[in-house]
């Protein structure tokens, strides 16, 4: 939020006007929360990951972290260019990317038929 009200803000508003540069508070600030938290997600799995699998823990360590960090700068890139359409699409990338690490990690759990969470009652 503060980067977005100390950083671009300024700049659209000096570009475009003042309307345009409030406008875009709103959605970047929800797009980030959201965001930032799909990311997060993503390098948690493989976090995750690499405690299951030690002999190659730090090749998927340093795999989830650049995933994670080229889906933001992505987002990123085209949420202040103005492309909007496009980060959303990055957006909806990410989840896609969260939902599916989430799915294999419920696979992969070893723990899985302890954990209440994943159990089914009719």
């Amino acid at each position: 939020m503060f980067e977005t009200l100390l950083n671009y803000v300024p700049k659209i508003t000096q570009i475009v006007g003042e309307t345009v540069g409030l406008a875009i508070v709103f959605p970047r600030v929800v797009g980030a929360v959201a965001g930032h938290m799909a990311w997060s997600g993503l390098f948690g799995y493989f976090i995750g990951l690499s405690a299951l699998k030690t002999r190659k823990r730090w090749l998927i360590i340093a795999m989830g972290y650049l995933i994670s960090a080229l889906l933001h700068a992505l987002w990123n890139t085209f949420s202040v260019g103005g492309n909007y359409l496009i980060a959303i699409a990055v957006g909806v990338l990410s989840y896609a990317f969260l939902t599916a690490a989430i799915l294999k990690a419920r696979r992969l759990s070893p723990l899985r038929s302890q954990n209440f969470a994943t159990r089914f009652y009719p």
